[in-house]
C-alpha cells in the first residue's frame, strides 16, 4: 500500500514540476557585451562547478528506486568475519520475522488445547490448515506412515512461505521468498528429505540403485544413470525457481504498473494525470491477487515437496 501513496504523491508532483517548466520565462539571448559579462561572472578554471538542479532523469530514477524497495534487497550493517561481510540485511530480518510469527502462532494456536481442549478463532484455523496438510498432502502422495513422518517438515514449508509472503504485502516490508538465496535454502532442505526418505527404508545402497529400472538392456545402463542423476537435482531446482520468480514477479508487476505514471508524465502532463487511475487500480488488483498467490505457492512448494518424497519411498519402478 506503501508503493501505492508513493506512486501518488510522485504522479502529482511530476506534471506540477513539468508544468511550472513549460510556464517559466524563456532567455532572450544575451547581447555582446552581457554575454562578457556572464562569462566573467563565471567560475574559473579549476574551480569547483556550483550545484545543478536534478534533471528529470535523476529525479525519475530516484523515484524507481523508492518504489522498488520491496523487490531489492538492502543491507542493514555490516560485520565482517574473514573479510567476507556478514551483515544483517532486509531480506534476512524479514526472514527472522517470519520464523518467530510462525512459531508465536503455533504456540497461541496450542494454548488453546492446553486450556480447554478445543481451540478457537486463530487455532481453529491453523487446525484446518495443519489437518489438511497432513491428510490431502502428506499421506495422499507419501503413504499413512510414511507421510505422517514428514508432515511437521511439510507444515514449516507451508506456514514458513505463506507468512513470509503475506508480511511482505505489508507497508516498508519486503518478501524473503522472493530472495532466491532463501528459495534455494528451502529446496536444500527439501532435498535432503527426498534423499532420506528412500536411504531410511531402502539404505543407502539400494536407495540410489533402486534409481535405474531393474530390466534394462546393458547399453542402455551409462546413459540412465547420468539422467537419473540428473533428475534427482532437477526437482529441488524447480521447486527453487519456482517459488523465487512468483514471488518476485508480483512485486515487480506492482512496480512496473506505479512508474507508468513518472514515466507518462516526463512524456506529457496530461498523459501523468490521465495515468494516476488506471495504474493504481491495476496495482491494487495486482495487490489483492497477490493474497490468493502466497496460499497458492505455499501449496504449490509443499505439495511437489510431498510428491517428490513419495517418489523415493514409494519408487514406481
Amino acid at each position: 500500500m506503501n508503493r501505492v501513496l508513493l506512486a501518488l504523491l510522485a504522479a502529482l508532483a511530476l506534471p506540477l514540476a513539468a508544468a511550472a517548466q513549460e510556464h517559466a520565462p524563456r532567455a532572450t539571448p544575451a547581447s555582446p557585451a552581457e554575454a562578457h559579462a556572464q562569462a566573467a561572472a563565471s567560475p574559473a578554471q579549476g574551480e569547483p562547478a556550483p550545484a545543478h538542479a536534478e534533471t528529470p532523469e535523476e529525479e525519475e530514477h530516484g523515484i524507481a528506486q523508492v518504489l522498488m524497495h520491496h523487490v531489492v534487497d538492502a543491507r542493514y550493517g555490516h560485520f565482517f568475519v574473514a573479510g567476507v561481510d556478514l551483515g544483517p540485511t532486509k531480506h534476512l530480518v524479514f526472514f527472522g520475522v517470519a520464523a518467530l510469527l510462525v512459531i508465536g502462532i503455533v504456540q497461541i494456536s496450542l494454548r488453546g488445547y492446553r486450556e480447554g481442549g478445543v481451540p478457537s478463532g486463530l487455532g481453529s484455523a491453523v487446525e484446518a490448515l495443519v489437518v489438511f496438510v497432513r491428510d490431502e498432502i502428506a499421506e495422499k502422495n507419501i503413504g499413512h506412515d510414511d507421510g505422517r513422518k514428514f508432515t511437521p517438515l511439510l507444515l514449516s514449508f507451508f506456514f514458513f512461505i505463506l507468512v513470509a509472503a503475506l508480511l511482505g504485502l505489508l507497508p516498508f516490508s519486503a518478501t524473503s521468498t522472493g530472495n532466491i538465496s532463501v528459495t534455494l535454502g528451502l529446496a536444500f532442505v527439501s532435498f535432503l528429505a527426498q534423499q532420506y526418505g528412500g536411504i531410511s527404508k531402502f539404505g543407502m545402497v539400494h536407495h540410489f540403485m533402486g534409481l535405474v529400472p531393474p530390466g534394462l538392456p546393458p547399453w542402455l545402463v551409462p546413459i540412465m544413470i547420468p539422467v537419473e542423476i540428473l533428475s534427482m537435482f532437477t526437482k529441488p531446482f524447480a521447486l527453487m525457481v519456482r517459488l523465487f520468480a512468483n514471488m518476485l514477479a508480483g512485486h515487480m508487476v506492482i512496480t512496473t504498473l506505479l512508474l507508468l505514471i513518472p514515466l507518462m508524465a516526463a512524456i506529457s502532463t496530461a498523459l501523468g494525470v490521465f495515468m494516476i487511475p488506471i495504474s493504481l487500480g491495476l496495482s491494487l488488483f495486482i495487490l489483492f491477487l497477490e493474497l490468493l498467490v502466497a496460499f497458492i505457492q505455499a501449496y504449490i512448494f509443499t505439495l511437489l515437496s510431498a510428491i517428490f518424497i513419495g517418489m523415493y519411498v514409494h519408487p514406481a519402478h
